[in-house]
């Protein structure tokens, strides 16, 4: 590890480039929310907009130049930001320092700006320490294996305040923070059965189950300390928990139920694993094909407090076993080799006070728990290579994408790169919207594309059961017994949202803009592929024709997604009761609709 990093040393140069790349991705998110509105000025001789945005404070004007691209985003230079106060201009950019500049132009109150101040500063100090470390080539990242990849990510494009990771300290960081690039044990506790409740797939018996993910050994370990201690074994779960989560909140709040042996400590697990970008999700470092760990690790990222849901632990390999019976015979899908990564065990523990009060808020009866999801790389051949999709969105220290190194590797141009791409990707996910009713949350960090020689083959599909929606047509399929977990689709326009705002505005529209900018494949060749895409699966798939009529891709405009606007309007700071969804509003103008049209008159 880069010595800057392990002391967690950020110098004058990575802190003010940490800021200048946060305030460009600032503008261009809040333009695109319509939240800032700065005054456009001129157009200078390279085709930028030149802008100037007037803030809350007379004497501070900030400059700034950007291209529009479709979908009402902006790329900003972030090069040619500059802040003048008192007549006086400055190169050095402060983005804690702007949004205080904006109070009255946001309509901030003091508890929410000093709220998003911490985010704020929390994601500067981690990008810092990320540029401390260095930046990793795309051309090396197309032979890095899976693990190394999604440690060099750098977070969620859309979210400002990405990795505030609120309650992690600095040492936590280089502890438990992916980029850090260390791993950690975790350590297992024996619960009994009247707090605590195990649930997984039927072929699983559950003490081969704990057996396989402790290890043979060390279960016979564990179970002879609960009999040196008066126990009977049967009368206990066993729960993995994260070593932060142990430390900082569950001693604390289950001190009872640890005083009275409802909950006790057995010791540190064997195996090694290695964070995943979610923090919480773990890879089996020692046993790759054991199952990913997901545990709770309640700190405040990208939104909310990351626990685990008892009502989603109660039902998801439940989930899992409903969504893989619609899909086991579907002749499509197994031809695209897609595949849904099935949580297949869990097991949720409920806490005697919080679980008792009415409508408490979601946080706190999402202390304890954990959840195991098969491992990807059971599906792998040996010539395959797998990488996070959130990866196709990295830039290098020299200008140079992901993508422009994968088509390179890959002997291929980039307009043959994307289309095999999108053949691998959008593909199955319309043919799972359409066949099957389904919509899955696809954006980057929930799919992994697996690519051959650098060319994309098929997608992996994982964390589906969290945030699985369902239209009207497979409500009526879903078993009674899962009725209450899962999200009725709420697209009274019956424009489905999960493709256009999840596949469309979450991804693509970063895609393209990179790119356009960086590989001189222009936005518009991107969209008409996009374009060409679904127009062929819907000729290929002509018997689904109402479905296409009714959840129409081709709509003028859709939504729009105020993912940060959350955190700064409508009291983002107070406590939830339920888990904070951004609010969908406005219209969108829609790329696919001006593609369709440009290219309908152009063939008139």
């Amino acid at each position: 590890m880069n010595t800057n990093l392990k002391n967690n040393i950020i110098s004058q140069e990575h802190w003010q480039q940490a800021n200048r790349n946060l305030m460009a991705k600032t503008i261009a998110e809040l333009m695109h929310e319509e939240l800032l509105k700065p005054v456009p000025s001129f157009e200078d001789e390279m085709g930028y907009t030149v802008f100037i945005l007037e803030t809350g404070i007379e004497n501070i004007v900030y400059h700034f130049r950007g291209q529009e691209r479709m979908m009402d985003y902006w790329h900003i230079d972030k090069d040619s930001i500059s802040k003048t106060e008192n007549g006086e201009k400055t190169s050095f950019v402060d983005v804690a320092a702007f949004f205080l500049e904006m109070q009255s132009v946001f309509d901030l109150d003091p508890y929410t700006i000093a709220r998003y101040t911490e985010e704020l500063l929390h994601t500067l100090y981690c990008d810092a320490l990320i540029l401390a470390k260095g930046v990793m080539s795309s051309k090396d990242l197309t032979t890095a294996d899976y693990q190394t990849v999604e440690h060099n990510m750098t977070g969620h494009p859309w979210v400002i305040v990405n990795k505030s990771r609120l309650g992690f300290s600095p040492r936590d960081l280089k502890t438990f923070a992916p980029e850090a690039e260390e791993n950690l044990k975790v350590i297992w506790l024996a619960s009994h059965k009247s707090r605590s409740a195990f649930q997984s797939l039927e072929h699983i018996n559950r003490e081969e189950f704990y057996r396989s993910e402790i290890g043979n050994t060390l279960y016979k370990d564990f179970q002879q300390k609960l009999i040196e201690e008066g126990k009977l074994v049967e009368d206990y779960h066993f729960i993995p928990v994260h070593p932060w989560q142990w430390e900082h909140k569950l001693q604390i709040h289950f001190a009872g139920d640890i005083a009275n042996e409802l909950l006790i400590q057995l010791g540190e697990g064997e195996d090694i694993y290695s964070p995943q970008q979610s923090i919480r999700t773990l890879f089996n470092v020692d046993h790759p094909k054991k199952r990913y760990l997901k545990t709770a690790v309640s700190i405040l990222s990208t939104g909310n407090i990351r626990g685990l849901s008892p009502k989603q632990m109660k039902i998801a390999p439940s989930i899992t076993d409903w969504v893989k019976g619609l899909i086991k015979d579907d002749t499509y899908l197994e031809n695209k080799g897609t595949i849904f990564l099935g949580e297949e065990a869990s097991i949720a523990y409920l806490h005697p006070q919080y679980g008792a009060i009415a409508s408490v808020p979601y946080q706190y009866n999402e202390f304890l728990g954990a959840l195991w999801r098969e491992s990807a790389e059971n599906y792998l051949t040996e010539e395959e290579q797998m990488v996070t999709m959130a990866s196709l969105l990295y830039v290098d220290d020299n200008g140079i994408p992901l993508v422009q190194a994968f088509a390179e590797k890959a002997g291929m141009s980039i307009k043959e790169w994307i289309s095999s791409y999108l053949d691998a990707y959008l593909t199955p996910l319309l043919h799972i919207y359409y066949t099957h009713s389904l919509c899955v949350t696809p954006h980057g960090e929930n799919i992994m594309v697996v690519l051959k020689n650098g060319v994309p083959q098929r997608i992996v599909i994982k964390d589906f059961v969290d945030d699985i929606v369902l239209t009207t047509e497979a409500r009526e399929k879903l078993p009674a017994h899962l009725a209450d977990g899962l999200i009725q689709s709420s697209n009274k326009e019956n424009i489905p949202l999960f493709i256009l705002l999840g596949v469309f505005d979450a991804f693509f529209r970063y895609l393209s803009n990179i790119l356009h900018t960086y590989s001189n494949f222009q936005e518009e060749t991107f969209w008409t592929l996009v374009h060409e895409c679904i127009e062929s699966y819907k000729a290929d798939n002509s018997h689904l024709q109402e479905r296409y009529k009714k959840y129409d891709l081709y709509v003028p405009t859709f939504k729009r997604f105020y993912i940060n606007s959350l955190r700064l309007k409508n009291n983002g700071y107070s406590e939830n009761k339920a888990f904070a969804i951004p609010r969908k509003d406005g219209a969108l103008p829609n790329p696919l609709y001006q593609i369709a049209n440009k290219n309908s008159v152009a063939v008139l």
